[in-house]
């Protein structure tokens, strides 16, 4: 069989597993699989491919028909410009999270610091806390991660762009090791934690419960670790330091309210690319 044949026949296979762009990830897998630039399968339609090549790539069209999220099955993902290794302990990096990571690595490079103390909660594969450390050459991150795959993955993040002399993970929940240690003196907080309600979750696409719960699941009403984090965000937080969190899009005036009942001012609510409320911006003073 040749590329041609082989994406029509994986188009329809997709399709009748109810994949909503069947025949993009046929061509983003195929291409990945080939190593070549999905626009040269097409100036190669008739290349023929080998029994081996067929049977790795049947193997990868049986996970994406069980809604395995293609980056799963690459083991990768971009995120501002740069390619993240990802597994199935950690949560996929949205391009709506890029927002964020932008308007802080544009709010601190104008900022005259010798040094940027920055602390993440919650890791995941580490792409917000790589991409801040890749960018501001000046930062000094320490990411805090609840589960252990998770730090592993982030550690391979940080390493692959030999970030480790500025970037540490260590295993921890919430901002408990700081605490216990008496670090305060932050720069900036960043959290993208689990924000979907308990009823929301049955509602999620396909797709979207293959990535860990634990890392969507937050509480009843969404609103758990945010209870929990922002008291203890602003012991840590020096004057004038930067409180950004990552929200659901029903939540800026809950979150807001607890912000403000912690100590935060000048609190602002930033919106996602479908114009939603996606991103909270305090400060403490």
């Amino acid at each position: 069989m040749n590329i041609k044949e082989v994406l029509i026949n994986t188009e329809q296979f997709l399709k009748k597993n109810n994949i909503e762009n069947p025949r993009l990830d046929a061509e983003v897998l195929l291409a990945e699989l080939l190593d070549m630039e999905r626009i040269r399968l097409y100036v190669n339609f008739d290349y023929p491919l080998s029994e081996t090549e067929i049977n790795q790539y049947r193997k990868m069209i049986k996970k994406r028909a069980k809604n395995i999220p293609v980056a799963y099955i690459l083991k990768k993902k971009e995120f501002m410009s740069l390619d993240f290794y990802v597994d199935q302990n950690v949560l996929l990096p949205r391009p709506e999270t890029e927002i964020l990571v932008e308007y802080l690595i544009d709010t601190f490079s104008q900022k005259e610091l010798e040094k940027i103390n920055i602390v993440e909660v919650g890791t995941g594969s580490g792409a917000i806390m790589v991409s801040l450390g890749y960018y501001l050459k000046n930062a000094r991150i320490l990411g805090v991660e609840i589960d252990k795959a998770a730090v592993e993955v982030t550690r391979k993040n940080i390493n692959r762009y030999s970030l480790k002399e500025r970037l540490k993970v260590t295993k921890g929940n919430l901002l408990n090791p700081l605490i216990e240690r008496g670090i305060d003196g932050v720069d900036l907080l960043v959290s993208n934690p689990p924000y979907i309600g308990n009823d929301e979750l049955k509602d999620l696409p396909e797709d979207v419960k293959k990535e860990p719960i634990k890392a969507l699941d937050g509480g009843k009403e969404g609103l758990d670790i945010y209870k929990k984090l922002i008291p203890q965000g602003y012991k840590v937080l020096k004057n004038g330091g930067i409180f950004a969190l990552e929200i659901g899009y029903r939540q800026a005036d809950q979150v807001t309210n607890i912000l403000k009942d912690n100590g935060f001012l000048n609190i602002e609510v930033k919106k996602d690319y479908a114009d939603k409320d996606r991103f909270i911006i305090s400060y403490k003073e």
